[in-house]
């Protein structure tokens, strides 16, 4: 199953393992030759020693890549070294925000180091429920520094990438806190930035009225036109649902999408989850992020964790 035949385009999330004799080079090769159209790079790429060479069979292979940095010197100086042919360089701003806020200078220190190095960064940010607060500051921080792009990305729950435990991620009753904020903030605060964000609840209240460009985002993607390979190159339906598919570069990564273990869960994804029965959004929502809600929302019939019950 060649993914470039595929109706949507697939977007791979790739957490590269800090050590270990692991073969990314032929998983970088197994990923490539499928025909993934996207690849994002995780879990401080920028630091294993061949990612030069990674980045380069991806883009030979016809993938565009993205790459996470958290803007510390040694990314910093790995990128002064050489120039990445990247479709996206991600700055990831978890590092910058603390119990006294944003760290402002310091993320303008790191923005205008990456722009000097040629780089015009994405900020980025994994919402949970200690940091939503600080969106407004955020995209506060884009409109005075001309960052044209902020992202609201997907929870990774997976051994292999963020240090954060599944009780951070937000639940209904933050969405809730997060929505007053929001409603009460003027006009100009809000705006910003284009805004790519993966959670649909976050979304209906960031952007109401926009739904059409939620296209590649219509229901639950996992599986779909999203997959996940982890630090021991074990591919997941997504970041969000740590599933087991297939393991590169043992198995090729089209066979392990052709597979039957990927086939039961596009079956699930089909299926309104118990939870959601009766609630007139379901053909909207399709239940939302089913891999957070199938982990972790069992006793609430696999509801979105963000879903406060049926409406």
């Amino acid at each position: 199953m060649a993914f470039d035949q595929l109706d949507a385009p697939v977007r791979l999330t790739w957490d590269l393992p800090g050590d270990g004799d692991l073969d990314l080079r032929a998983i970088a090769r197994s990923i490539a030759d499928a025909g993934v159209f996207f690849v994002t790079l995780q879990n401080s790429p920028l630091l294993r020693p061949e990612i030069e060479e990674i980045i380069n069979r991806l883009n030979d292979g016809g993938c565009q890549v993205l790459l996470t940095c958290g803007g510390s010197a040694a990314e910093l100086a790995i990128l002064a070294q050489r120039p990445l042919q990247l479709q996206r360089l991600l700055l990831d701003v978890s590092g910058y925000l603390g119990a006294d806020g944003l760290a402002e200078a310091a993320l303008l220190a790191t923005l205008e180091a990456l722009r000097r190095l040629g780089y015009e960064p994405t900020l980025m940010m994994t919402p949970l429920r200690d940091n939503l607060r600080y969106v407004p500051v955020l995209l506060s921080f884009c409109r005075s520094h001309a960052v044209t792009k902020f992202k609201l990305c997907n929870a990774s729950i997976d051994a292999s990438f963020q240090a954060y435990s599944p009780t951070d991620l937000p639940r209904a009753q933050d969405l809730a806190a997060f929505r007053a904020l929001w409603s009460v903030l003027p006009s100009d605060d809000r705006a910003g930035p284009q805004l790519e964000i993966h959670d649909l609840f976050l979304w209906e209240i960031m952007t109401p009225g926009q739904q059409q460009a939620r296209s590649e985002y219509g229901g639950c993607q996992a599986a779909n036109s999203l997959g996940h390979v982890d630090v021991g190159g074990v591919v997941h339906p997504c970041a969000a649902w740590p599933e087991p598919l297939g393991c590169l570069p043992a198995e090729s990564l089209e066979d392990i999408w052709a597979g039957q273990t990927r086939q039961v869960v596009r079956q699930r994804i089909a299926s309104l989850p118990q939870g959601c029965l009766g609630c007139r959004d379901a053909e909207s929502c399709l239940g939302g992020c089913r891999g957070l809600a199938s982990h972790l929302n069992q006793a609430q019939g696999e509801r979105d964790l963000m879903c406060q019950g049926p409406r």
